[in-house]
């Protein structure tokens, strides 16, 4: 399993205000325009805005829920780590992996792996994984950011 594991892709944090912390983060480590990759409420259908920031090497998904019940998805966290993401080699076959030891899709992807044409992703089920929120992500064709 751990040879499917590529790397550290992103850590999601919970903010109330999405330009105050991105305004924040870009002060704080000397960002440039081209570091952040805005998600607008528009292409979420009103639930949520993200900005990811390119920080060394990894990402921070910044997200900003929009309604309750984008809320209850991330856990009803304040603000704060809600999950972290790690890019593996085969979305496939490290799922059937973890479901072999008892790890069960969860979360945003109970009802398997979320195919996005640029990526595939699923969320193990946190009840499985003593509480913690794992993104896997593949990534499958062109890819921005």
């Amino acid at each position: 399993m751990n040879r499917m594991m590529k790397r550290l892709r992103h850590v999601g944090y919970v903010v109330e205000d999405l330009e105050k912390s991105v305004g924040m983060f870009t002060y704080l480590f000397d960002l440039d325009e081209d570091d952040v990759t805005y998600v607008s409420p528009d292409e979420t259908g009103g639930q949520v805005a993200f900005a990811f920031i390119a920080l060394g090497g990894i990402e921070l998904e910044l997200i900003q829920p929009l309604t309750d019940m984008f809320r209850e998805m991330t856990g009803d966290t304040e603000t704060g780590i809600t999950h972290f993401a790690l890019e593996v080699t085969d979305i496939d076959k490290v799922v059937s992996g973890m479901e072999a030891k008892g790890v069960h899709l969860g979360y945003i992807t109970p009802n398997g792996v979320f195919d996005t044409g640029k990526k595939k992703i699923a969320y193990l089920d946190p009840r499985d994984t003593g509480g913690n929120l794992i993104e896997l992500v593949e990534v499958t064709g062109a890819e921005s950011g």
